[in-house]
């Protein structure tokens, strides 16, 4: 079967070699300059770790403190703000007959969820226990808020308490 072939082409084929590597320098250019956007991206978040690094990641409590939060008369309770963070040991007291599993979650004032804890269950005492590090909360107010689980599984807000965490000593 015999084809024809357009004149413009047949112009072309003495230089086929040149168009071949003018496409590949024109790749390999673009390839370069996606290499230098990412790496400069890349030296952006090595500084942030390394800021970040020199803050303190997570780290060791010094000291464990115990926390009791009634959900019926709930305060605003105080964390962190020593020299040194800490374990803080939450016992929530959450005595009702309407859960017996429950959802806790410790969000920021804005809405940002900072830990949950799902399919909790109650001791003898009737208190949920839920411990962290204060490393974890930077200087700020958050919410801690309770969920039960209803008979058919759907969540049902039942309480809410207020922390305020205190920026860490220097």
């Amino acid at each position: 079967m015999h084809t024809e072939i357009s004149p413009w082409i047949e112009k072309l084929t003495p230089y086929r070699l040149v168009i071949a590597l003018g496409a590949a320098f024109l790749v390999l250019l673009i390839a370069l300059a996606w290499v230098a956007w990412r790496w400069s991206v890349a030296e952006d978040r090595m500084e942030m770790m390394q800021q970040q690094a020199t803050e303190g990641f997570l780290q060791a409590p010094s000291s464990t403190r115990t926390v009791r939060i009634d959900l019926r008369n709930p305060s605003r309770v105080g964390v962190g703000g020593g020299k040194f963070p800490e374990r803080i040991d939450f016992l929530v007291n959450a005595r009702t007959e309407r859960y017996a599993r429950f959802r806790v979650s410790l969000l920021r004032d804005d809405g940002t969820l900072i830990v949950h804890a799902d399919q909790m269950v109650r001791d003898s005492n009737m208190d949920l226990r839920l411990s962290l590090n204060t490393s974890i909360l930077p200087a700020g107010h958050y919410v801690l808020r309770v969920e039960g689980y209803g008979r058919k599984g759907q969540l049902e807000r039942f309480a809410e308490a207020r922390l305020t965490a205190a920026p860490a000593a220097r």
